[in-house]
């Protein structure tokens, strides 16, 4: 990375630079249940341009309702349209692979089965079940039970589907929890079989935010650089590093075209801004 970017290269010159924008949610726009500073400001910068903007989050266990509504509480109005969360990927995938109707097991939170619930037989996690599609998120009620019966059936021919590979996942106060990818990896290795990755950086995710935003110049503005970063570069996106999340340093590869303090830098005047490396 070079050193800090002149001025007129400033942050809120991005909104000029690009024609649409995805931002990411946790770590970017919150951390657990709190807001992070500057972070609705940001959002609300790049609503004025008039420009199309997606929220594009590896989160499934999010409802979009619950997206919309935590927005709207904080003062940003967003549609239910510009909401792009794996749970709403898998739901995709699923429909285009004829897999609707079928039976499935569901290790991950309650929101998350409710959003499944209209599209496959959903099966309890016992001896005696198996299912058509096996699908992970952040199961927060695993245990070797669960890890058996499911890594079972995907060894008899279930399809193996993960929100995520995201091994842990930021929460208020600076900390991390075990995320998605640390219970897909358990199951892989149980199983021996790769899932089929909904979230970023995979072509699920990538591939539907793009629909929604045409192919216009488009910003990813994320925290993490194996995901955010790299699902950008897969599709000739810019690429921005907010260092509000997991990743607090913008050494890693590849390298994002832009490094922010925070998503709130985009709302500070050009000439002010320091934040954009």
């Amino acid at each position: 990375m070079s050193d800090l970017t002149p001025p007129l290269a400033a942050a809120g010159h991005l909104l000029e630079r690009y024609s649409a924008f995805a931002v990411d949610l946790d770590g970017v726009i919150w951390r657990g249940d709190v807001f992070l500073d500057g972070a609705i400001d940001g959002l609300a910068a790049i609503r004025a341009t008039g420009k199309p903007l997606i929220v594009m989050t590896n989160n499934g266990s999010y409802l979009p309702e619950e997206i919309v509504e935590r927005l709207g509480n904080a003062g940003f109005e967003l549609e239910i349209s510009e909401v792009l969360t794996s749970s709403l990927v898998a739901r995709r995938w699923i429909t285009e692979q004829g897999l609707e109707g079928g039976s499935g097991f569901i290790l991950g939170p309650h929101t998350v089965a409710i959003q499944f619930a209209d599209l496959l037989e959903l099966l309890p996690i016992e001896e005696g079940y198996s299912a058509d599609v096996v699908l992970v998120g952040r199961d927060v009620d695993f245990t070797y039970e669960r890890l058996r019966v499911a890594a079972n059936s995907i060894r008899t021919g279930g399809r193996f589907l993960a929100l995520n590979w995201d091994p842990v996942m930021p929460v208020h106060g600076g900390r991390v929890v075990p995320g998605t990818g640390s219970i897909v990896a358990a199951m892989e290795t149980a199983s021996g079989v790769k899932p089929v990755v909904m979230g970023k950086p995979n072509p699920p995710m990538m591939e539907a935010g793009a629909k929604i935003l045409g192919q216009s110049p488009v910003l990813m503005i994320g925290d993490r650089i194996e995901a955010d970063i790299m699902g950008a570069r897969s599709m000739g996106w810019g690429a921005a590093l907010a260092l509000t999340g997991l990743t607090q340093s913008p050494s890693g590869e590849p390298a994002p075209d832009y490094v922010l303090e925070s998503l709130g830098a985009l709302a500070r005047v050009p000439e002010k801004d320091s934040t954009l490396r």
